[in-house]
């Protein structure tokens, strides 16, 4: 406001140096000191007055976009509009993609999980993982061939995920790296039944390795987009512009929902694909 009194003022000052200028006595130039009170005037405003491009400058500095998580064990950026905050545990539980496990609990892992986070009714909890490789390597074939896989991972895009990494259902696959290590991200959704891709299920997962081998990464954050039906229950009603189900041709149906994740921008994703990707980036991990 205080600026605004001046630049007030200043206005008010300048149409009273232009009627003393123009009632100037004959022997001055009432013309020459109109013209040099404008130049003076406009000088005055322009420094008192920051440019919008400065205010903008200043609002983008002043702007928080997210919100930096630090444990012993690991660090990151949580993006606005992903989650406010995050707590963390060490446990063994047993962990996707296990759904019906017969080999026992889990080896002890730290687990980030994700609080008010963007989606809520996801069947899976928003949540990231750090494993010690080698004994994650060990619990099962399946996770002995996932680290085998990252150990040596090299993806090209627009190939299908590499062989000890492979889903029933994929798309939007990307390699992305986080600070100290490398790995692969796509969405997916797991079928125990032929159920429609939804949005109570579908995930993004990454699944990725310290570049000294020393520890495996997996994160499961839900996903959702408007296309898809809420949950898995195939009479549930469809988006006016979803993609039919049908369980006769389950396979045609899996391909048409993968194409239409692929082209999808990232914007109209909850969360936004990107920001998902930059929490990715932003990991650190310490060890334990």
């Amino acid at each position: 406001m205080k600026i605004y009194k001046k630049i007030l003022g200043l206005t008010a000052g300048l149409f009273v140096i232009l009627a003393c200028g123009l009632n100037a006595p004959a022997t001055q130039s009432p013309q020459t000191n109109v013209e040099t009170a404008v130049v003076e005037t406009v000088q005055a405003l322009t420094a008192i007055a920051p440019t919008s491009e400065t205010n903008t400058q200043e609002s983008e500095q002043l702007t928080p976009d997210g919100t930096p998580v630090e444990t012993a064990e690991v660090s990151f950026f949580i993006p606005n509009g992903v989650a406010n905050d995050a707590s963390s545990s060490t446990t063994t539980n047993v962990e996707y993609p296990y759904i019906n496990p017969s080999f026992g609990d889990m080896p002890q892992h730290i687990k980030v999980t994700l609080n008010l986070y963007a989606v809520t009714d996801g069947v899976y909890e928003p949540q990231i993982m750090v494993f010690r490789a080698a004994e994650y390597s060990q619990y099962s074939e399946l996770t002995a061939a996932t680290i085998n896989q990252l150990q040596s991972l090299q993806y090209v895009e627009g190939q299908p995920l590499p062989d000890g990494l492979d889903a029933d259902f994929s798309a939007q696959i990307y390699a992305v790296n986080f600070k100290n290590g490398h790995g692969i991200r796509y969405l997916t959704q797991v079928f125990q039944n032929f159920n429609p891709v939804n949005n109570q299920e579908l995930f993004y997962y990454y699944q990725g390795m310290t570049d000294d081998g020393q520890y495996f990464v997996q994160a499961t954050l839900p996903i959702n987009v408007p296309y898809l039906p809420a949950d898995s229950n195939p009479n549930t009603p469809q988006p006016a512009d979803g993609i039919p189900f049908s369980m006769d041709d389950f396979p045609s149906y899996l391909n048409a929902v993968s194409q239409r994740l692929n082209s999808t921008e990232t914007f109209n994703f909850n969360p936004y694909l990107d920001a998902l990707d930059e929490l990715i980036t932003s990991m650190q991990i310490k060890g334990f």
